[in-house]
């Protein structure tokens, strides 16, 4: 089998709007510091922080647009900004493997962010789930996931535009 890869789906116009309002809110954030009378070690060691951050959102933003889901016959390798993931096949639970919509399955609803970042319209990493259990998330829209649990005691809660198509090349 050739090495199968399934786009994550594009960030919705809500979480555009958080990044942007994120990235121009720390730009701002930086041009005052920078204006600030304060002690040099104090002011550089503050604007290195912020550049920090502010390079940091800006590539997530860059690179949620090219997150990718590679399926092959022997592994499943999830590559998203700041985390890749890969799982054996025989890790996964394929027959388990569902679409779900969090409006209609309230318990799968990410509850508390353990790492990685929560945006309106944008989850990414690992959060605890509002049932129980715990995920890795790449969510930007709540209708159209698809769940994959694992036997290492997780599930991976994915936007998937071909869901349908990703579920039936994983439980082949």
């Amino acid at each position: 089998m050739t090495p199968q890869i399934f786009e994550l789906a594009p960030l919705a116009q809500t979480s555009i709007l958080s990044f942007i309002i994120l990235l121009l809110g720390l730009s701002g954030l930086l041009f005052i510091l920078w204006l600030k009378q304060m002690p040099i070690v104090t002011k550089f060691a503050s604007l290195g922080l912020l550049l920090t951050m502010l390079g940091g959102f800006s590539w997530v933003f860059y690179q949620s647009s090219h997150a990718q889901l590679v399926l092959t016959d022997t592994e499943l390798t999830l590559d998203v900004p700041f985390y890749k993931v890969q799982l054996s096949r025989a890790d996964l639970l394929s027959a388990e493997a569902r679409v779900v919509d969090l409006r209609q399955e309230g318990h799968l609803t990410p509850r508390f962010k353990t790492n990685g970042i929560g945006m309106p319209g944008f989850q990414l990493g690992w959060f605890n789930l509002q049932g129980k259990g715990r995920a890795f998330l790449a969510i930007t829209d709540q209708s159209q996931l698809v769940l994959v649990p694992t036997i290492k005691g997780y599930s991976l809660l994915l936007t998937v535009p071909q869901g349908i198509e990703f579920l039936a090349q994983l439980q082949k």
